[in-house]
């Protein structure tokens, strides 16, 4: 088979066809990160479970006992389901966006689509929400929660959190590559994200005014249609916006990324 090399970048058609063809990295990768992480830790995977259940502990505490936050269920079940969304996108965003100098002796010695890696991150990312919903599971059991279709839509409700978390990831990498100091402030300011999403807090204590704002937000909208799905809550129809955001993010994210493709190696 002919191998043609050309100095200029691969069409759209190619670029997918490329990853297509090298799809078999991204579990591979994934399964690496996975030994990695729970290798040498005595507690292993039981540490997803522990990690999320210390967080809401503390929110209830605080939020639920101290300052009196009323929800329409288990205050336990509300801070849950906004953690393991916020996880996603906590996970895949941090990772990924630092997975290309984390993963420079590979890069450098394999020739494959370099978007592979950050996407690998997205499959870990799962599985450790899938570790932690076991326990959302069971606290639904525990506090007769009635099953609805609507918690069948779950993998559907999920995509937009991981396109915008990967998407903003793939943004970061893009660019970050020539400003290293992006590395550092845009995840510093990723922090202070989850005092403007709804994880820990019920949307009806934001003024009138700005609740639109708040739903726009993609991981509050998407941390919205989990709670819809699973407790019936409403919400309002600048939640969409929120989702289509997500997906406009990933398209710029995936372009971009793209476009430094073939300057990796020189970037690293």
């Amino acid at each position: 088979m002919n191998v043609i090399y050309s100095s200029q970048p691969d069409s759209l058609k190619s670029y997918v066809s490329k990853i297509y063809k090298h799809r078999f990295l991204i579990y591979t990768f994934a399964k690496r990160d996975l030994k990695i992480k729970f290798a040498q830790t005595s507690l292993g995977l039981a540490w997803v479970i522990i990690q999320p259940l210390t967080a809401v502990a503390v929110f209830t505490l605080f939020f639920s006992i101290l300052v009196n936050f009323k929800t329409e269920y288990p205050y336990v079940l509300f801070v849950l389901s906004g953690m393991l969304v916020w996880g996603v996108f906590n996970y895949i965003f941090s990772q990924s966006s630092t997975s290309l100098t984390q993963s420079q002796d590979v890069i450098k010695k394999m020739n494959f689509p370099k978007i592979i890696i950050p996407i690998s991150k997205t499959i870990l990312a799962l599985v450790e929400f899938f570790i932690a919903f076991i326990l959302f599971v069971v606290l639904l059991f525990f506090y007769k929660i009635t099953f609805t279709w609507t918690m069948l839509l779950l993998p559907l409700l999920l995509l937009p959190i991981l396109f915008f978390s990967l998407g903003l990831a793939l943004l970061l990498s893009a660019y970050a590559l020539k400003n290293r100091d992006l590395f550092h402030i845009v995840p510093f300011l990723i922090n202070f994200g989850i005092w403007f999403t709804p994880v820990f807090y019920p949307i009806s204590i934001i003024p009138s005014e700005y609740k639109n704002l708040i739903d726009i937000n993609p991981i509050a909208a998407s941390i919205q249609l989990f709670r819809w799905s699973f407790f019936g809550e409403t919400f309002s129809n600048y939640v969409f916006l929120g989702i289509g955001l997500s997906f406009v993010i990933f398209v710029v994210g995936f372009f971009s990324f793209k476009s430094v493709e073939d300057k990796i190696i020189d970037l690293l």
